[in-house]
C-alpha cells in the first residue's frame, strides 16, 4: 500500500496543469527567513503578552481583594454569630425573667382576688349586721314603746283595783288569772288556770315563751282574779 501511495502521488505530481511544489527543505528554510509578517506578529505575540500580563496582574489583584473580602466577611459572620449568640443568651434570660415575673404577676392577683373577696364577704357580714342592728334598734323602740303603753295600763289597772266600786279586803282567786298579752298590734285577754306567775317569770303561751312584765288587778269588772301583764320574748316570733 505504502508503494501504492508513493505512486499516486508522484502520479499526482505530474497532472497536467499542476505546478510542482517545492522542495520539503526549501519550504522549512522559507518558513525561517526574516519577513516583515513574522515581525509584525511578533510585535502583536509582545503586545498581546504584556496585555496578558497586565490582565494576569489585575486577575492576581482582583483574587487578592476577593480573598480579603472573603476574610473580612468570615469575620464579620463571626462576630454576626457571636452577636446573635450573645442575643439569644440575653433573650433568654429577659424570657426566664418575664416568666418569673409573670409569676409572681399571677400569685398576686390570686392574692388580690382573695382579699377582694374576703372584703366582699365582710362587707355583706357588715352589712347583715347592720340590717340586724336596725332591726334590734326598732324592735328596742318598740318594746320601750310597749313597755310604756303596758306602764300606763298597769298605772290604770292599779287605779281601777283600788276604786271604791272594788273592796280592798276581797280575797284574790288562786285558781285562775287573767293574762293580758301585748301582741303586734292589740292586746288580747286570756284566762289562765293555776295561780298568777310572779313577775319576770317565762310562761308558755300559743307555743311561745312570754315574760310576765307586771301582775295587777283584773281589768273586768267584779273580778277578782290577778292579772298577769305578758309580753313575748324579744327572741320569739310574733
Amino acid at each position: 500500500m505504502k508503494e501504492r501511495a508513493t505512486k499516486t502521488s508522484s502520479e499526482w505530481e505530474q497532472w497536467p496543469g499542476r505546478t510542482p511544489e517545492p522542495q520539503p527543505r526549501k519550504r522549512l528554510r522559507a518558513l525561517f527567513m526574516p519577513t516583515d509578517a513574522a515581525d509584525e506578529v511578533a510585535n502583536l505575540l509582545a503586545e498581546h503578552g504584556k496585555e496578558l500580563e497586565e490582565r494576569s496582574a489585575q486577575i492576581r489583584e482582583a483574587v487578592v481583594a476577593l480573598e480579603q473580602r472573603e476574610e473580612r466577611a468570615r469575620e464579620l459572620h463571626f462576630r454576626v454569630e457571636q452577636v446573635l449568640r450573645d442575643g439569644a443568651l440575653e433573650l433568654d434570660l429577659r424570657q426566664a425573667e418575664l416568666s418569673t415575673r409573670a409569676s409572681e404577676l399571677d400569685a398576686r392577683e390570686a392574692a388580690l382576688e382573695q382579699e377582694r373577696e374576703k372584703v366582699e364577704s365582710r362587707r355583706r357580714e357588715l352589712g347583715a349586721v347592720e340590717l340586724r342592728a336596725a332591726a334590734a334598734q326598732r324592735r328596742e323602740e318598740e318594746l320601750e314603746r310597749r313597755a310604756a303603753e303596758l306602764a300606763e295600763l298597769a298605772r290604770v289597772l292599779d287605779e281601777r283595783g283600788t276604786s271604791p266600786g272594788r273592796s280592798a279586803t276581797k280575797p284574790v282567786r288562786e285558781d285562775e288569772y287573767v293574762a293580758l298579752v301585748s301582741t303586734a298590734d292589740r292586746y288580747r285577754l286570756v284566762i289562765r288556770e293555776g295561780p298568777p306567775p310572779e313577775p319576770g317569770a317565762t310562761v308558755e303561751l300559743d307555743d311561745m315563751p312570754h315574760r310576765v312584765v307586771r301582775l295587777t288587778a283584773s281589768p273586768l269588772p267584779g273580778d277578782d282574779r290577778s292579772c298577769a301583764l305578758l309580753e313575748a320574748e324579744p327572741d320569739s316570733p310574733r
